[in-house]
C-alpha cells in the first residue's frame, strides 16, 4: 500500500476496500472490479480512456500480489467464475488479443457509507500469458471457468537454459566456428590481451 492511500484510509476511517482489473487487449480493455454494479474510473496513467468496470462480486478469484524484491518473479493465475459472452471469447477464440496485453491491479478504499475517498491506485503489473477455459457441469446447469495465467516483467517462459561460452557448447550451435576454441585456456586469474596473437 502506498503512504498516500494509507493517510487517506487513516483520515477518513475507511476500512473497506475493492480490487480493479485492467487487461489491455487489442481489441479495447478488459476491466472488472470486486464489487456489484458498475464502477465508473475517470482516465488515469493506466486507463487513459475510463470508463466502467463490470462488477463480479465474489465470484472471482484474485491471488495474492507481491512485488519484485529479492530478484524472485512472480506469476499469478486470476480466475473469473461465470464470464460473459465476451470473456469467454478472448479466452477461448481470440488467444492472440490477450497475450502479453498489460495487466494492473489496483484498489480503491470506501469510507463507511460505501463511498470512494480515492481514486484508484494502481499496485500491480504484469503480462498476460494465454488463458485456459474450463467448463463443468454440476446438476445440468453448466459453469464456465476462466484462468489467466499473468506474470510480472521479469517472468518469461520462453527464456532459454543457461549456457556457458564453451567450445562444445558453440559447436553445438555452429559446427564450424572456432571463436570459443580457447576459453579452456583461460581462468579468473589469466590476463587477457587484445587483440591476441
Amino acid at each position: 500500500m502506498l503512504p498516500e492511500q494509507v493517510r487517506v484510509m487513516s483520515e477518513s476511517g475507511a476500512p473497506r476496500y475493492a480490487l480493479f482489473f485492467h487487461l489491455d487487449c487489442r481489441s479495447g480493455p478488459v476491466r472488472a472490479w470486486t464489487g456489484f454494479g458498475d464502477y465508473l474510473v475517470a482516465p488515469d496513467e493506466v486507463d487513459r480512456m475510463g470508463g466502467l468496470y463490470q462488477g463480479i462480486g465474489l465470484v472471482g478469484d484474485i491471488p495474492a500480489l507481491r512485488q519484485l524484491i529479492g530478484g524472485t518473479a512472480e506469476r499469478v493465475d486470476f480466475t473469473l467464475n461465470g464470464t460473459d459472452d465476451r470473456t469467454l471469447r478472448l479466452a477461448d477464440r481470440d488467444v492472440d488479443e490477450v497475450r502479453d496485453a498489460s495487466v494492473h491491479v489496483g484498489i480503491v478504499f470506501f469510507d463507511a457509507d460505501w463511498q470512494a475517498v480515492d481514486t484508484v491506485s494502481w499496485l500491480w503489473q504484469g503480462h498476460a500469458d494465454v488463458p485456459s477455459v474450463n467448463r463443468s457441469s454440476d446438476g445440468g446447469e453448466v459453469v464456465r471457468r476462466v484462468t489467466l495465467s499473468v506474470g510480472t516483467a521479469f517472468t518469461d517462459r520462453t527464456r532459454p537454459a543457461l549456457s556457458y561460452y564453451t567450445d562444445a557448447d558453440q559447436r553445438r550451435r555452429s559446427p564450424d566456428d572456432a571463436f570459443c576454441a580457447r576459453v579452456a585456456a583461460y581462468t579468473v586469474e589469466s590476463t587477457i590481451v587484445w587483440p591476441g596473437n
